[in-house]
């Protein structure tokens, strides 16, 4: 990857990142495909580039968000119904794995669009 590219899936990443947990609050399912759209429509490149900045920023939208959902569950009055290692884990990494899939998918649709 040239210096270049490199450049542009970076910004594609953190710009479908911030799009995908702002949209996610507010529309579940848009946000993770309208993210990894805009990843891999920044991400110039090939299909291959483009696929690469939805899943990283699938990835990276699902942190941020697993991170919202445990602050806000520990904040709130269900603090004795935190998930513990067994189910919370299970939650987050299903929560985890759909964004990755949602964000590949807008990305994989840009690609399709763009050809």
């Amino acid at each position: 990857m040239t210096e270049g590219t490199q450049k542009d899936m970076a910004i594609g990443v953190v710009a479908g990142t911030i799009i995908s947990v702002v949209m996610d609050l507010a529309i579940p399912f848009a946000g993770p495909v309208v993210g990894g759209f805009t990843a891999g429509y920044l991400a110039k490149g090939d299909v291959l580039n483009a696929a690469k900045a939805g899943v990283l920023t699938g990835f990276f939208a699902a942190i941020f968000i697993t991170i919202g959902i445990y602050l806000r569950l520990m904040r709130s009055q269900a603090e004795g119904f935190v998930a513990g290692w067994g189910t919370g884990l299970l939650l987050y990494l299903v929560i985890g794995l759909y964004f990755i899939a949602l964000a590949f998918l807008g990305a994989i649709l840009t690609s399709v669009i763009r050809k």
